[in-house]
């Protein structure tokens, strides 16, 4: 049998190439001033090296208090989210991502933004395949969207064309199991419904019971050999009545394999009064006691009907639940970048002019070197 080769995630380091060229433009645009200790470039420094120290609490702290003073750098909201990302709280490094992409000026470092959105997503979507295989997979896709977006901002970005491929494994196996979940839903509804017309079936002959134990109560000559063979013949009807109602509560708890919401575990308990009371009819019709075998079998009837209810609320409950995770399902998954698209498309028209900008700044600075140093303007 041929083995399926297992393809991990790929992750991304911080942003320290870029916290390192914000360091560059701090030190080069006061290269006349001595950089002071609470500068924005000293605290990038600390917080890169306490993150490849594993102190993530305290590259937090440096990257804070750097973003005071750089409130809209999109470095340091990539690095405060790789900060979150290590500590596992995705939903928080996501959100720092999405900053990034917002504030991020060349597509390099969006695109790598926009990529590590996609890892959160996937993260978050490996938590939820345990208890919510439909969320899962919206996490899964959404991280495939994300991946996308990567490759659009930054084309050789091969990791993203990678985790894309390892996701759309991920969804296809979720899919399976989905699919093998809806069937099972599907097959365990119909035997519900089996059980609701056999418990209906039983309730039936328990009215018939009574019917009968009441006819036999009103007869005044009990002596007669008659009327203690119909006797015994409805202790039998009863008794096989119980070995019915016995039958569908067994069957009932096979179906839920000892994990029975409380609604069935409620028509489990009624069924078990129900089984109590119809011991005792039965006792009483041996004994030649129609009147109290027709009280018996009454309060064994009421407690079936509460069963009944309780396994139809149960499965009503259900069926709600299956229709609105449908419901959702059918509707078009949020997908964030739609509310950003024009700001988006601005900012990389911006992106590109600035890259155009920045290869002409560089032949003029290259002019400019040989005839001397020119000052550098602060660009933060």
């Amino acid at each position: 049998m041929r083995r399926i080769k297992v393809i991990k995630l790929r992750e991304l380091k911080p942003a320290l190439p870029w916290a390192g060229a914000v360091i560059g433009i701090l030190v080069l645009s006061g290269s006349s001033l001595p950089v002071r200790a609470d500068s924005p470039a000293k605290f990038i420094s600390r917080g890169n090296g306490s993150f490849y120290k594993g102190d993530y609490e305290k590259a937090e702290e440096y990257y804070q208090r750097a973003s005071v003073k750089l409130p809209e750098s999109a470095v340091l909201a990539f690095n405060r989210g790789n900060v979150l990302y290590r500590q596992e709280d995705y939903t928080g490094a996501r959100e720092f991502f999405e900053e990034a992409t917002l504030k991020a000026r060349d597509l390099v470092l969006e695109g790598k933004a926009w990529y590590n959105m996609g890892n959160c997503a996937f993260r978050e979507g490996s938590r939820q395949v345990d208890s919510d295989l439909e969320k899962s997979l919206e996490l899964y896709q959404e991280a495939v969207r994300f991946y996308a977006t990567a490759l659009g901002k930054y084309p050789e970005l091969s990791d993203a064309a990678h985790n894309i491929e390892v996701a759309r494994l991920v969804i296809k196996d979720l899919l399976d199991k989905i699919k093998r979940q809806q069937e099972q839903r599907q097959e365990q509804q119909k035997r519900m419904q089996e059980l609701v017309d056999s418990l209906l079936t039983v309730m039936q002959r328990q009215e018939g019971a009574i019917q009968d134990s009441d006819r036999l109560a009103k007869e005044k000559n009990r002596q007669e050999k008659g009327w203690r063979d119909r006797s015994r013949k409805q202790q039998g009807k009863q008794e096989d009545i119980r070995e019915s109602t016995a039958e569908i509560e067994k069957k009932l708890n096979e179906l839920f394999q000892g994990q029975a919401p409380p609604p069935v575990q409620e028509a489990s308990s009624h069924l078990d009064s129900s089984l109590v009371h119809q011991r005792e009819a039965a006792g009483d019709l041996s004994q030649g006691k129609p009147e109290r075998a027709g009280e018996d079998q009454r309060l064994s009837l009421e407690q079936m009907k509460k069963a009944l209810g309780k396994i139809t609320q149960g499965n009503k409950d259900k069926q709600n639940q299956q229709q609105g995770e449908q419901g959702q399902q059918e509707q078009p998954s949020p997908q964030p970048e739609q509310a950003r698209t024009e700001q988006q498309a601005a900012r990389n028209e911006t992106a590109k002019g600035i890259l155009e900008e920045e290869k002409d700044n560089k032949k003029k600075r290259k002019q400019q070197a040989r005839g001397g140093y020119q000052k550098v303007d602060k660009d933060w």
